[in-house]
């Protein structure tokens, strides 16, 4: 009876990679969001505008009103209160001379992610495709 008991609790040990590796091998899919500003990151009131892979504005709230933020991490958070969670983060410069003077700007955006259903994706992907 030990060495039936000794053969089964082996058998289960090594079922649990198995197990274990099938559940993770779900699909998962997530819509993004693409944020970018307008403004100087150091000075108050910047505005915040978001690609939702169909359209860019600005960010408004329930009521249509525009919202502005103090700092960038308040925009942060508040993305991150909704749902949002930090893809990747980077900037854009551009830049032109002419006279032999020089000019440049840089914007930065942060492209979110959201868990969704494969539903809610294909939805996504439908609305954002130009026709």
């Amino acid at each position: 009876m030990f060495h039936d008991m000794k053969k089964l609790i082996i058998a289960l040990l090594l079922l649990i990679p198995v197990v274990g590796y099938s559940q993770t091998t779900q699909e998962r899919y997530y819509i993004y969001n693409i944020v970018s500003f307008e403004g100087d990151f150091t000075k108050e009131d910047f505005k915040v505008y978001y690609d939702n892979g169909s359209e860019v504005k600005r960010l408004r709230d329930d009521k249509g009103e525009k919202i502005k933020f103090k700092t960038p991490a308040g925009a942060l958070m508040y993305f991150l209160s909704q749902g949002w969670e930090m893809y990747l983060n980077g900037a854009t410069s551009k830049g032109a001379m002419a006279g032999g003077y020089g000019a440049s700007s840089t914007s930065s955006y942060w492209i979110l992610r959201k868990p969704c259903t494969k539903e809610e994706l294909e939805n996504a992907v439908e609305k954002s495709v130009k026709k």
